[in-house]
C-alpha cells in the first residue's frame, strides 16, 4: 500500500487531483485509516487512474468517464476513441498549418507588391488542346485532390499523356461544391472514355483555343496559388486588359514535399484588351 505522496509519485500526478477524484467517487483510496484518517492506494489501482487520464485526455467530461467506468469499457474500446481522437487532432493541425502557409503567402504577395517586383506574366496565343477530362461537383478541395490524383494513375506520364489541368467552372471561387473540370492533355486525334472508381468517366474532347492568355508560374503549395491570380491581376489592369474566360490552372510538377512546397503550377487566364 502507498500514502497519497507515494502514489502521486508513481502516478506523476497532484496530490490535489488525487483528493478531487476521491471526493467527487471517481477514484477512492484503496484504504483508510479510520484512526488517523489517512489514505492509502494499492498498485493496482494505477490502472484505473490511467483509464481515467486517458479519457479525460479524449476530452470526456468527468460525468461522462464515471458513466463509462461505471460500464466497464474495455481497454479496446478505449483504443478506438483514441483513434478517433488521432484522427481528429491530425485533422485540425492540417488545417491550422494549411492556414499559417496562407496567411504566410498573404504577407509575401504585400511585400512584394510594396517591393514593386515585377510581374511573372507571359502572354501566349493559347492553341485548341485535345484533353481526356470529366467535370463534376466536387465537394471540396480534398475531394478534388483524390480526383486528380486517380485520374493520375488512370492516365499516366507517358508519352501520349501530358501535364494535368482543372478548371472551375462559375463565376467566383467557393470552398465546397465547385463545378469543377479535371482532366489530362492528350497527344491523340480521339480515345476510348476511361472509367473512374468514383463511377464518373474521362471524355475526350478539346479545350478551345484562346487568341491572348496571360500566364504565370507558381511554386508553392495550394495555399500560395492566389499570387499567380494576384499578378495576373495587376498586369491585366496596368496594360489595359479585362478577364475573359475561366482560368485553368496547369500541374507542371506535383507536389511530393509534406506542405507542397515543391509543387508547381502554370495559371492561365483569357484576356482581350479593353481598346478592341
Amino acid at each position: 500500500m502507498f500514502t497519497v505522496g507515494e502514489f502521486s509519485r508513481l502516478a506523476q500526478v497532484s496530490k490535489r487531483l488525487l483528493r478531487y477524484y476521491d471526493e467527487i467517487g471517481l477514484l477512492k483510496p484503496s484504504q483508510t485509516d479510520h484512526l488517523t484518517g489517512y489514505r492509502f492506494y494499492s498498485a493496482e489501482q494505477l490502472s484505473a487512474l490511467n483509464r481515467i487520464l486517458a479519457l479525460k485526455d479524449l476530452g470526456l467530461s468527468l460525468d461522462q468517464i464515471q458513466r463509462i467506468l461505471h460500464d466497464s469499457i474495455s481497454t479496446d474500446e478505449i483504443q478506438g476513441m483514441l483513434l478517433l481522437k488521432k484522427a481528429e487532432i491530425e485533422r485540425q493541425l492540417q488545417d491550422e498549418l494549411k492556414r499559417i502557409r496562407n496567411i504566410e503567402s498573404r504577407l509575401q504577395s504585400i511585400r512584394d507588391a510594396e517591393a514593386n517586383k515585377p510581374l511573372n506574366v507571359v502572354v501566349k496565343h493559347m492553341p485548341a488542346q485535345p484533353v481526356m477530362s470529366a467535370r463534376t461537383v466536387i465537394e471540396s478541395f480534398e475531394s478534388g485532390m483524390l480526383l486528380f490524383r486517380e485520374i493520375r494513375r488512370r492516365l499516366p506520364e507517358k508519352a501520349t499523356y501530358g501535364f494535368c489541368f482543372c478548371i472551375c467552372h462559375g463565376d467566383g471561387l467557393t470552398e465546397r461544391d465547385m463545378d469543377m473540370e479535371m482532366g489530362c492533355f492528350v497527344a491523340a486525334g480521339s480515345h476510348l472514355p476511361v472509367p473512374l472508381n468514383s463511377g464518373l468517366q474521362l471524355q475526350f474532347g478539346q479545350l478551345p483555343s484562346v487568341p491572348t492568355m496571360a500566364t504565370t508560374v507558381v511554386q508553392g503549395s495550394l495555399e500560395t496559388i492566389h499570387r499567380g491570380y494576384h499578378d495576373i491581376g495587376l498586369w491585366a489592369e496596368r496594360n489595359d486588359y479585362r478577364l475573359a474566360g475561366e482560368p485553368r490552372e496547369i500541374t507542371l510538377q506535383l507536389g511530393q514535399a509534406f506542405d507542397g512546397s515543391d509543387l508547381i503550377t502554370e495559371i492561365q487566364f483569357p484576356l482581350v484588351s479593353r481598346k478592341d
